[in-house]
């Protein structure tokens, strides 16, 4: 999201947060985020990294969650990561290990801040950010407390219950997007817009020299409903020039399942309703059966793929507080 476009928590009463915008360094890459605070805290609080989605919606997706867990006492850093709103980087390019990264950088960010209990640091993301909360807390054992909201256990699973008959005529043209990537000799956008997170593009398919550039719908084709167009024409809008088909690629191989044993003995906590259309309950099931002790597996009847941070934003702090107040807060020195 572009910082004038605001920072969108939907509070409605309740103790006061703070809200500012950060930028911190993740790979040589200068990245933004919306940093929440309680603004009445007794000593440094715990912390937890947002992952946004696909899509790269951080308002949207992440900040309305986030106000209400600082409004419990923890400080949320949602990222823009690389390529995404004001961050710099190969522009709109989901890459998991690289996100995972930022993810990283974002927690040594907030390790150094005053107000900041670096000992008790978690991470939280909902849909591929999810997924991406999952494959971080695998890899970052400073990451004490994992908060997975509606998030894919297998890329490739997840790309075939999407795309269904379609997927051979998907991968086809992955294969010609990869040759000419290879002709290229790019696998990102161009240098200007990975450096400042500017980017041209025809969202219809144009080339950019770095391969096929896509609607988000050819990417995650959704049966229609009037939720989900909503959210489209939104992305649309954020995001006009779209997205590398590369990203399809860059998901085949990212299995956050395989992933989820290394979070033990650290905590994890899916939420995922299972009226879920977008993102299976299966594949919160399947990452909770892999996953080692403790964990929890909260599976509300309806909500659909928004419902967590949406309609049922307020239940899913309430889940996440009693889990991060278990798991985070006591993990660290923060009373």
């Amino acid at each position: 999201m572009s910082a004038d476009d605001g920072i969108q928590l939907n509070l409605s009463g309740g103790p006061e947060v703070d809200a500012e915008i950060v930028h911190f360094q993740s790979d040589g890459l200068r990245l933004r985020g919306v940093l929440v605070t309680p603004r009445e805290r007794a000593g440094a609080v715990p912390a937890l990294v947002a992952s946004h989605g696909w899509s790269g919606a951080v308002n949207f997706r992440v900040l309305p969650l986030a106000g209400r867990l600082a409004q419990r006492g923890y400080a949320v850093l949602a990222i823009d990561h690389r390529g995404f709103g004001d961050s710099e980087g190969a522009r709109l390019r989901c890459d998991p290990a690289e996100q995972v990264r930022d993810v990283s950088a974002a927690a040594t960010y907030l390790a150094g801040r005053p107000e900041i209990d670096g000992s008790a640091l978690g991470v939280m993301g909902a849909s591929f950010g999810g997924a991406i909360a999952v494959a971080a807390a695998a890899a970052d054992e400073r990451l004490k407390a994992c908060l997975s909201l509606v998030p894919l256990a297998d890329g490739r699973r997840w790309l075939e219950e999407l795309h269904g008959a379609d997927l051979p005529a998907l991968l086809a043209r992955l294969e010609r997007d990869d040759a000419e990537r290879a002709r290229n000799g790019s696998g990102g956008d161009d240098a200007e817009g990975a450096r400042t997170g500017s980017g041209e593009g025809d969202a219809e398919g144009a080339r950019t020299g770095a391969g096929e550039r896509v609607p988000l719908s050819v990417l995650m084709p959704l049966p229609p409903s009037p939720a989900l167009d909503a959210e489209a024409a939104f992305i649309r809008s954020v995001y006009p020039e779209g997205y590398p088909l590369e990203n399809a690629r860059l998901a085949l191989d990212f299995s956050p399942e395989s992933l989820a044993p290394a979070i033990a003995p650290r905590a994890l906590c899916l939420i995922t309703p299972v009226d879920d259309t977008v993102i299976s309950a299966d594949h919160s099931r399947a990452v909770y059966a892999r996953a080692g002790e403790p964990k929890e597996l909260h599976l509300p009847p309806e909500g659909g793929h928004g419902g967590p941070m949406g309609p049922l934003v307020d239940t899913t702090a309430e889940i996440a507080g009693a889990f991060l107040d278990k798991h985070l807060r006591l993990s660290g020195g923060a009373s």
